[in-house]
């Protein structure tokens, strides 16, 4: 986010970093963001990288009366502790393409209203006294924010229209053959060749089937494969419970469904591994 071009600049004493700022603010951002992809990277972060390095080279909003030096670091801690906020903001709310206007409107407010106080902050990290107007850093960052939101529109329009159209399944497939409509499907297990069927009422079937075949069939339905022998549908989970370092999602009917380390970073994105 800029600064603004009413900034008044005057020499100051350079202020010395924290030690350990870098490896408490990078302890918090692992915090804070769920393990697997985290939603917006890395583009976000690239944005900000070339916006950065735009504004260190135009000097842009008055900052050409710095030393490149301050400049540069100014604009890339500036830069930087934004792209940070935003980042944060995504990999908690978005889940899926719907949520990216959503949420980028939603952060466009408590994100931007302390751009002052950081503007003047970050100067003096940098050793120079800044002073931003309020109201003119505001109605820039609000125009930002409207190339932010715009662009998060464009983006899940794009990925709602790309994602995979729903297909009925094969009529001599799992489903046909255990008698489950889609919407009805709660989970699937592998069990040695077979393939056992939770439905969401409690009830199962089991049948001889390869669960690589059963993972194709299901591929357009919202759902994951929690386990190399597990699969289980969105709408089907009633919660979750933790077991020392491993995750086991629960069914409706108590049925527990194990959750392994490679395809836990998918379940924690979609918002499952909550203990109910």
């Amino acid at each position: 986010m800029p600064a603004t071009r009413s900034a008044r600049l005057s020499p100051a004493k350079p202020v010395a970093a924290k030690r350990g700022f870098a490896k408490r603010a990078g302890g918090f951002a692992k915090r804070a963001w769920p393990r697997g992809p985290v939603p917006g990277f890395p583009l976000l972060w690239i944005a900000c990288a070339a916006a950065a390095g735009l504004m260190i080279v135009t000097g842009g909003f008055n900052t050409s009366v710095l030393p490149l030096g301050q400049r540069t670091a100014f604009w890339l801690l500036l830069m930087g502790w934004n792209a940070l906020k935003w980042q944060i903001l995504f990999a908690m709310f978005v889940r899926k393409p719907i949520d990216w206007p959503r949420v980028s409107l939603i952060g466009t407010i408590p994100l931007n209203l302390p751009l002052p106080f950081e503007i003047a902050g970050i100067g003096r990290l940098v050793g120079v006294e800044m002073t931003a107007m309020p109201v003119d850093v505001w109605l820039r960052a609000l125009a930002i924010s409207a190339v932010i939101f715009a662009v998060c529109a464009t983006v899940a329009w794009v990925l709602l229209n790309r994602a995979p159209k729903a297909v009925p399944p094969p009529a001599d497939g799992l489903l046909a053959r255990a008698r489950v409509a889609p919407e009805a499907l709660a989970a699937i297990e592998a069990e040695d060749h077979y393939c056992r069927v939770h439905r969401r009422d409690g009830q199962s079937a089991l049948l001889h089937y390869r669960f690589g075949d059963a993972l194709k069939e299901v591929a357009t339905i919202d759902g994951a494969q929690v386990h190399r022998g597990a699969w289980v549908a969105a709408g089907a989970i009633a919660g979750a419970r933790r077991e020392g370092r491993r995750w086991q999602l629960l069914l409706a009917d108590g049925t527990t469904l194990p959750v392994s380390a490679t395809h836990a970073p998918e379940a924690r994105r979609r918002g499952w591994l909550r203990s109910a």
